[in-house]
């Protein structure tokens, strides 16, 4: 490989490249179960592309060295040669380092550092030990870069920061996994099931998954999901798993996830799961939220009555032509509609699933992101046993909570397409577990979509680049096949 060849990946998206693979070992870095190989390739080549900058490395008499001109690359340095005395001086803001060929003394503002080994020269190009890497200035005017010795690469470290490698422990009646991280706030539950248990974390890994994990441990396997940004783990889970919780350490720069197989206050339960295998799905119905005189959310000329009809239009051509099933649309132009008239046309059409479209606004700029609403699961996968009668007499439910009946399928619909759009960097994500107006009367499994937030300057700037529709109707339909596959 050239030394001035670019490296726009890292481990992360390495190591997510290779488990692809179909002989990657099972139950550890596997192929994400959720996601056939055309798809998690178009996830590795979003990834590439959307990567922090890394740059090749090479070894020269048993040193690791990278190139001055990928040096200054990564650190956006301006450089300047002086042949005279064979001294190369790189400028980035306020920071100057002196790097001079055949000596291991370098130059760092005002401090001498000395190298394991000098800097050599290599086809006219002047190359340094690696480890000058760890002895740079750390302050938010220069660029901070890490050498991953797994992969020989120099890599940019992006504002999420670094996730390390986990470290697993047995606990009585638990196990506990600890990730050293950078920006400990930075992490949040992605999905809940033990299935496809995720955590989602704004840095990117440069360690490695264990290669097997205890027989007693509550967790199953570990892999790596390619995602856009930052790094997402999926953990299998033991049926014995009872909870789980998250603890941010911030003092201690590190997340831990601890799962225990007791009942505990302390902890939180995982999401209902229904029987797993595919879906009948013959009838998509896709509701464009507001219209007529309900303009809804509206920021810097995005007004989301359009937003919504402009979503359903792309999206009922794309699931059309990637599910092959029939969409209804509850309006196709802009007009009022009451909710009963939604729930009506969804009815009316026998939806196997309702999908309605929105998009969220905020007072304040800080909120982002796409957020689901689906009915509460507790309380629909409960529906039978408490409103059943001990004689076994049918249970009656008012006609407007008709969609509870369907909440353990519409949160699985939720954490499909929440995890999609998260994995495509279109999150962060939420998921709201309350009956929303658009499901009203709705008899079938549906969810309402916030799909971005129209007052996040980075939403907006995603919204209104060319073909920001395409990508979101491409990420919701991968979340719907997902959930028809039931895996």
């Amino acid at each position: 490989m050239s030394g001035r060849r670019t490296v726009r990946w890292l481990g992360v998206w390495l190591l997510a490249l290779a488990s692809i693979g179909a002989g990657a070992p099972a139950g550890t870095r596997g192929a994400p179960p959720r996601r056939d190989a055309a798809a998690a390739a178009d996830m590795v080549a979003l990834a590439r592309a959307q990567g922090p900058e890394g740059a090749p490395t090479r070894v020269l008499d048993g040193e690791v060295v990278i190139g001055a001109n990928d040096l200054a690359r990564l650190l956006d340095a301006t450089k300047f040669w002086r042949a005279d005395v064979r001294k190369l001086v790189l400028r980035t803001h306020d920071h100057r380092i002196l790097l001079t060929a055949d000596n291991p003394f370098v130059l760092v503002d005002d401090a001498t550092l000395r190298l394991p080994s000098p800097v050599r020269s290599f086809k006219g190009e002047l190359q340094v030990p690696v480890a000058l890497v760890d002895s740079l200035p750390r302050d938010s005017l220069i660029a901070r870069l890490l050498f991953d010795p797994s992969r020989r690469v120099v890599l940019q470290v992006p504002p999420g920061g670094v996730v390390g490698a986990p470290r697993l422990a047995l606990e009585d009646g638990g196990t506990r996994l600890v990730f050293a991280v950078d920006r400990p706030g930075g992490a949040w539950i992605a999905a809940r099931s033990r299935a496809h248990f995720r955590v989602h974390f704004s840095g990117f890994f440069a360690g490695a998954l264990p290669d097997t994990l205890p027989e007693a441990s509550l967790v199953r396997a570990v892999r790596l999901l390619p995602s856009v940004a930052g790094s997402v783990f999926e953990f299998e889970l033991s049926p014995r798993a009872a909870g789980f919780r998250l603890v941010r350490e911030p003092a201690a720069g590190q997340v831990a996830l601890v799962f225990t197989d007791r009942e505990r206050e302390d902890f939180e339960a995982f999401a209902p799961e229904g029987p797993p295998g595919p879906r009948a799905l013959k009838v998509v119905v896709l509701d464009p939220g507001h219209g007529g005189s309900e303009a809804g959310a509206a920021a810097a000329g995005l007004v989301e009555k359009d937003l919504t009809l402009s979503l359903a239009r792309v999206l009922k051509i794309e699931i059309e032509r990637r599910l092959a099933v029939r969409v209804v649309l509850t309006r196709e132009d802009d007009r009022d509609l009451s909710l009963d008239q939604r729930a009506e046309r969804a009815n009316r059409a026998r939806a196997d699933l309702v999908l309605s479209l929105h998009f969220d606004g905020f007072t304040g700029p800080g909120a982002r992101g796409a957020t689901a609403y689906c009915p509460p699961a507790t309380f629909g996968s409960s529906l039978a046993s408490e409103r059943m009668a001990p004689s076994g007499a049918i249970a009656v439910l008012p006609w407007r909570d008709v969609a509870t009946r369907h909440a353990v399928r519409s949160r699985e619909l939720a954490e499909d397409l929440l995890s999609s759009l998260d994995l495509r960097g279109q999150g962060p994500t939420r998921l709201r577990e309350i009956l929303p107006c658009p499901l009203l009367g709705v008899n079938a499994p549906g969810l309402m979509l916030e799909c971005a937030t129209l007052t996040s300057d980075a939403d907006r700037e995603r919204l209104q680049r060319e073909g920001a529709l395409n990508e979101l109707a491409a990420s919701i339909v991968e979340g719907i096949e997902a959930y028809r596959r039931g895996e």
